[in-house]
């Protein structure tokens, strides 16, 4: 392994819009020349989703014990060029062991759902204690909140090289929980019951939702991938209590999927009004149900702009050759704050991948 790789954080134990954001992450880093890995910060019964990707794309990654003891102990041990922390269990304790080691930290919020109970009491120490680090926010909402100085860079997505769109369904893609608001969904699609309506995910809400049984949905489960089902998908739907900047908006785009949401987080920024999808009021479902009628409705040929508009957006602002270059900087921002040198990027530098 490289002597000072950029180590990535977080604590996770399945495949969300955090976990999309680090395998692009690493993925781009690597191929800018900086070596990276990726630290769970614990080992969970089942093996992580992002394992496959990770090797297949020769990104090196290892399960810590879950202690901030080990934590810091690996810090100290690897010396990596800095510590990138995502999530808010990966930003309390990778800045707090950051800050012993003496590593330099930057730390990415992208939650816009502030939580409730203990996730909340673990959000507000995580905005405390971002003073501790060079901090990014992935949308303007975000940055508002009481982190430290937060510089303002987009979620970025890799664009495919032949995005194969031209599908007829409305589709919700993520967790089935109360913020995500997959209820929200269910009655949009019994207000256009001659649509078809896909539901894609899995959580705490699946048995209630399952039993509405409404006919013109198709309950997808949980995918390893939504590569192989954005060409069956005309529109995503989003519909969400709270957001920051979903990477799933982004992919969808990326593979030429419009998007239709509430004025969530990023997402007012990311959307322009008939061009490559549409915004419509906070809760506003008779809104919605109008606008995908009119989607609908729409001549292919319309519908094809619309596809070509989501991509070309994509690629000129939320694409890592868009994006990278100022996480970059806020890299090199932390490093030299350090008094440490900003070294330049190496190429094609093997990196071994290992479970352990």
């Amino acid at each position: 392994m490289t002597e000072h790789p950029i180590v990535i954080l977080l604590d996770s134990r399945q495949a969300g819009g955090i976990e999309t954001h680090v395998y692009q992450l690493g993925k781009a880093l690597q191929n800018s020349g900086r070596p990276v890995e990726i630290w769970f910060y614990q080992k969970y019964p089942t093996e992580h989703p992002l394992e496959e990707g990770l090797k297949d794309a020769n990104i090196g990654f290892r399960y810590l014990s879950g202690t901030f003891h080990h934590l810091r102990s690996e810090l100290k041990s690897v010396k990596p060029l800095l510590l990138h922390t995502h999530g808010y269990k990966a930003g309390i304790f990778g800045r707090l062991a950051a800050v012993l080691s003496k590593t330099p930290v930057v730390s990415t919020f992208h939650n816009g759902d502030p939580g409730e109970g203990i996730v909340r009491i673990y959000t507000l120490f995580d905005q405390l204690t971002s003073i501790l680090s060079k901090n990014i926010a992935v949308s303007d909402e975000i940055a508002k909140r009481c982190i430290r100085a937060p510089h303002r860079i987009n979620n970025f997505v890799e664009v495919p090289e032949h995005p194969s769109s031209s599908g007829k369904a409305i589709a919700f893609v993520g967790r089935l929980s109360d913020e995500k608001g997959p209820d929200l969904f269910l009655q949009l699609a019994k207000h256009q019951p001659l649509l078809p309506f896909r539901l894609y995910g899995s959580g705490p809400m699946e048995e209630s939702l399952r039993k509405q049984q409404v006919n013109n949905v198709m309950f997808m489960g949980q995918v390893s991938s939504m590569e192989p089902h954005w060409r069956e998908i005309g529109l995503l739907c989003i519909t969400s209590r709270f957001e920051g900047l979903p990477m799933v908006a982004l992919e969808a785009m990326a593979h030429g999927v419009p998007v239709i949401s509430f004025p969530l987080g990023g997402l007012p920024d990311l959307i322009v009004q008939g061009f490559n999808g549409w915004i419509t009021p906070l809760g506003d479902l008779q809104g919605m149900s109008n606008l995908l009628e009119f989607w609908f409705s729409l001549p292919e040929s319309v519908k094809w702009q619309l596809r070509e508009s989501s991509i070309a957006t994509i690629v000129n602002n939320y694409s890592s050759q868009a994006i990278i270059p100022g996480i970059l900087k806020v890299y090199q921002q932390a490093v030299q704050s350090k008094g440490r040198a900003w070294p330049r990027p190496v190429h094609k530098r093997s990196i071994i991948s290992s479970g352990g």
